[in-house]
């Protein structure tokens, strides 16, 4: 009885805390755009084509603003593409795609879809996963940096977009 009551509390502790970040992250959004006194500069929202629609899908899945603006998107010699997208309120976003030319982007098979995203320099733009492993992309390459130890893995970019 004790080991179900302590189990159902961390439960509810949970579901509150995530509840409570994505009413935290909407309020911090409209009070942003609510705000604002209208001007002609509107270069403090990203302005570039939408994020594909498998990331909008997976930020809306997990309670992220989907309002994902590409700003920055590469593509390198292993056929992999990299986009870092921006919602209203200035957050980061990574996602990629191995071997683009073999079919569509799928979460989990051919794609990753990152939330922690730093922007290192202009055009760098730093990605860390759950298991430490960081992605670092640039206008040069895109370095996988392995959190178990494994080799740095580094790709050339053919093309930026």
């Amino acid at each position: 009885m004790v080991i179900a009551t302590v189990f159902l509390t961390i439960i509810g502790m949970t579901v509150g805390f995530l509840l409570g970040e994505r009413h935290r992250d909407r309020v911090r959004a409209s009070v942003q755009t609510g705000s604002e006194t209208p001007t002609t500069d509107i270069s403090s929202e990203p302005s570039g084509p939408l994020c594909p629609d498998e990331t909008i899908r997976t930020a809306d899945s997990l309670g992220l603003p989907s309002d994902l603006r590409q700003i920055f998107k590469i593509i390198t010699d292993n056929r992999t593409v990299v986009w870092i997208c921006q919602d209203g309120a200035g957050s980061l976003y990574y996602q990629s795609q191995t071997k683009s030319d073999q079919g569509p982007l799928v979460q989990g098979k051919n794609g990753l879809f990152l939330s922690q995203v730093n922007r290192e320099g202009e055009d760098e733009y730093l990605a860390t996963a759950e298991n430490g492993t960081q992605f670092v992309v640039n206008r040069q390459q895109l370095e996988v940096h392995f959190a178990d130890g494994r080799k740095t893995q580094v790709s050339d970019v053919d093309r930026v977009e």
